[in-house]
């Protein structure tokens, strides 16, 4: 059996975890798994990239990051953003000035992720989204490397999320980019 064989079946394996875990656990905030999983897919993309120079990398977003009341769509392109500073869209903006040639994009759904990502064909992903959404994400584009970072939820799901720039930086300059 190849290495690209076994790999596959520890994820689907992992993956299976994070269900099991999800639906035995009755409270969600005690479920370790999801985090278990990233972390592991994490150092499987680090590994797998680190001898290489990765050129193309594309940051995957959740529309839930933008701020709800805003009427400017920033999922046909980040840069109709204002930097009105209501949201974490700007921060992001300001990494794309800092680290140079990174493709951002905004995606409403799993189904248009990976539409971009057939398109786009980058060497390296940066996930960000809530738990089920990043860890469906990762498993669905398997063997493409994607790094997945969690959003915070602060009031509800898919409304007024936030994400770490900084979290983000780290990344960026671990796979060599600055």
């Amino acid at each position: 059996m190849s290495k690209f064989y076994i790999e596959k079946i520890i994820y689907h394996l992992q993956y299976l975890e994070y269900l099991l875990g999800d639906r035995v656990s009755k409270n969600l905030s005690d479920n370790n798994s999801a985090k278990k999983f990233v972390d592991f897919n994490n150092k499987k993309v680090l590994k797998k990239i680190q001898k290489k120079i990765v050129s193309k990398i594309s940051i995957l977003l959740p529309h839930c990051i933008q701020n709800y009341e805003c009427n400017l769509k920033i999922t046909n392109n980040i840069n109709n953003c204002k930097n009105c500073g209501l949201c974490d869209i700007s921060e992001i903006l300001n990494l794309k000035q800092e680290f140079g040639n990174i493709d951002i994009k905004v995606a409403t759904g799993g189904t248009l992720a990976r539409l971009y990502l057939k398109e786009y064909q980058p060497e390296l992903v940066i996930a960000v989204a809530c738990k089920r959404d990043l860890i469906a994400g990762i498993r669905d584009c398997y063997p493409i490397p994607v790094y997945g970072v969690f959003n915070e939820i602060v009031d509800t799901p898919c409304k007024n999320t936030k994400i770490s720039a900084n979290k983000l930086k780290e990344v960026l300059r671990e796979v060599g980019r600055k």
